[in-house]
């Protein structure tokens, strides 16, 4: 079957394009790539507790800390803070569900379990204006050193005031921080379940944490 000439024109178009977007990506990977690391870098540097010296994506840790909702094994990416060969703090993220869907939560531990910072992660879709203040430091400071042991639980989680807890909710927007104190919950839980595991202490026994997690 011949082609007609517009057919030729529109498969000539069509090729070119897919041409022209496979050489922009070849030569913007690179780029990208850097920029993902150095947004990484920025999130875990203003989480973990001050005094490090290492390269905290050079020192990470993977872990194994179950399956998730389908069955699958699940594992936990730790960022490791480093003054020589002395771990200083932990830092990984979590999501809790806010509402515009999941928010992603990179959160920093101490070695005494509590959060030394939170950084809300690109790509959530709260509403400007309101929930979307989550990621001001009025609100992330609230969180700066609150640990299982000295926060006000409700059901064994940290919860915002309006849920019985102690965590600062925002006007008009209760839902977002609610779901950022649910990230912050689960990361406190799995560092107390795995803290031999992160930073050689001995870990929480078996039935004193909340094993609920909620998967990236």
């Amino acid at each position: 079957m011949k082609l007609t000439p517009l057919i030729a024109t529109l498969t000539l178009v069509c090729i070119g394009a897919a041409v022209a977007l496979s050489l922009v990506n070849f030569l913007t990977a690179d780029r990208i790539a850097q920029q993902e690391w150095m947004a990484t870098m920025k999130a875990i540097r203003s989480v973990l507790p001050p005094g490090f010296d290492n390269d905290p994506i050079q020192d990470k840790r993977k872990i194994y800390i179950g399956a998730d909702s389908k069955g699958y094994p699940d594992s936990l990416e730790v960022y490791l803070g480093k003054e020589g060969d002395r771990i200083t703090g932990v830092a990984f993220s979590r999501a809790g569900e806010g509402y515009g869907g999941f928010i992603h939560v990179m959160m920093g531990i101490d070695t005494e379990g509590k959060i030394s910072g939170i950084f809300i992660l690109t790509g959530h879709f709260e509403t400007p204006g309101l929930g979307a203040n989550i990621e001001k430091p009025s609100f992330t400071r609230t969180l700066q050193g609150k640990s299982l042991e000295n926060s006000k639980l409700v059901a064994g989680n940290l919860a915002v005031d309006k849920d019985g807890g102690d965590i600062a909710s925002i006007s008009g927007a209760t839902i977002s921080p609610r779901g950022v104190a649910r990230a912050v919950s689960v990361g406190l839980q799995l560092f107390k379940r795995f803290r031999a595991e992160l930073i050689g202490e001995p870990s929480a026994p078996e039935g004193e944490t909340d094993k609920e997690k909620v998967s990236l």
